[in-house]
């Protein structure tokens, strides 16, 4: 299927942006998807693979996509409109697709739940959003992304969420017992690391982004030029 041919170059700006947010979106919804149905699933590799959320590594694809399409686009545009519409860029699109397996992941979650404890999908979501704004202060998705830092796999069954807390006092006043150290330590080192991870897939996806974005709006110039 062939693009329509649109001379206002903000119009075709907004319009291929839009159809490119969606696609890059798409992907990382499908790959966030399929790694919970079947890479996560698989015992004891699958876990560690969540764990480390291996499947962010799409970033370096999708962004590369993202990169080079809007740089395409950008490169279009009248010169002074180009900062405020990388701006938008930047601050709208980038977060949107970057979230969008996360999402993915949250909904899976609450079907999850609606599923092990034979509830509605609406009751799942007032169950996880009680327990979110328990452990981290902050329901729905804000509270789903904070707390996947700390645990990436999260419990699916309401006794399982009731007694999460206690199994996490459990294990790290063993970790104390074993090695001498304060809990505190340990509560800072999980956390960290959780969010180390996080945002290296942050950084990663920004920097593959403007690699991309680069290269193509320096290409665009380089054949006006000539």
């Amino acid at each position: 299927m062939q693009l329509p041919k649109i001379k206002n170059p903000i119009t075709r700006y907004i319009l291929y942006g839009g159809l490119l947010t969606v696609l890059t979106a798409g992907l990382k919804v499908l790959t966030a998807w399929a790694a919970e149905r079947h890479l996560y699933s698989i015992p004891f590799l699958g876990g560690l693979l969540q764990s480390l959320e291996v499947i962010e590594l799409s970033n370096i694809l999708v962004f590369a996509i993202l990169g080079m399409g809007i740089g395409l686009e950008i490169s279009k545009l009248p010169r002074k409109r180009r900062w405020s519409f990388g701006l938008i860029t930047f601050v709208l699109i980038l977060p949107l697709v970057f979230n969008a397996s996360y999402l993915t992941r949250q909904h899976f979650w609450i079907r999850q739940v609606a599923d092990q404890g034979q509830i509605s999908y609406v009751q799942a979501k007032q169950l996880t959003n009680d327990f979110l704004n328990r452990e981290t202060g902050s329901q729905g998705f804000v509270g789903f992304f904070r707390l996947t830092t700390r645990i990436p796999i999260l419990p699916t069954t309401f006794n399982d969420i009731e007694t999460l807390r206690d199994d996490e006092k459990w294990f790290r006043s063993e970790l104390t017992r074993f090695s001498g150290i304060e809990p505190g330590v340990f509560s800072r080192l999980f956390d960290s690391a959780g969010w180390g991870i996080r945002i290296f897939y942050i950084l990663l996806s920004i920097t593959t982004f403007f690699i991309y974005f680069i290269k193509r709006t320096t290409a665009e110039r380089v054949r006006k030029r000539g």
